[in-house]
């Protein structure tokens, strides 16, 4: 969502993390929450919270391993490593343009990956109960099931660029 080098969350996970506030109540009211971790420094995070108006909770893990330990974080020589093949043959024009729109570079933007994971507080313990990434995260795109049931669907084909944080669309007449 937001690494230590990115100026910006990155777009797609931002365009989860827009439907949160909406959803809070629904999940506060069955016992359940849901808390944003990323690793960039607090002060970073308060202040893109703001400029996205969401109120969910966002907390840093900069000071800790928790990213590491749920391996949705690398660090840069681990990166470069495992995606060495890609580098190689030439990063894919998605992850160039949204490790730009981050405002970090390629091995930043990719030393961070998506991540859901679930708890449980049972009897004064915390366990881990489940985890997702990448593809397993689409459930959290409220706006896909809508598309996918629109005439024209997602219609990518010609712009796999579309995705944008919310205060970066054209305004359009509606």
């Amino acid at each position: 969502m937001f690494g230590p080098s990115y100026d910006a969350g990155c777009p797609t996970c931002s365009s989860s993390a827009d439907a949160v506030n909406g959803v809070l109540p629904h999940l506060n009211a069955r016992d359940a929450t849901m808390v944003y971790v990323s690793r960039a420094p607090l002060e970073k995070l308060l202040a893109y919270k703001r400029r996205m108006g969401w109120s969910f909770p966002w907390v840093s893990s900069a000071s800790s391993e928790f990213n590491f330990d749920f391996s949705v974080s690398r660090t840069e020589e681990q990166t470069r490593e495992a995606f060495k093949p890609m580098i190689d043959a030439g990063i894919p024009p998605i992850v160039d343009h949204l490790a730009s729109a981050s405002g970090t570079d390629v091995v930043g933007y990719l030393s961070e990956g998506p991540g859901f994971s679930t708890f449980v507080h049972d009897d004064g313990a915390i366990y881990h109960a489940y985890s997702t990434t990448a593809r397993g995260l689409e459930f959290l795109m409220g706006y896909y099931p809508i598309l996918d049931r629109a005439p024209k669907g997602r219609d990518e084909a010609d712009s796999p660029f579309w995705l944008r944080r919310h205060d970066e669309y054209a305004q359009r007449a509606k």
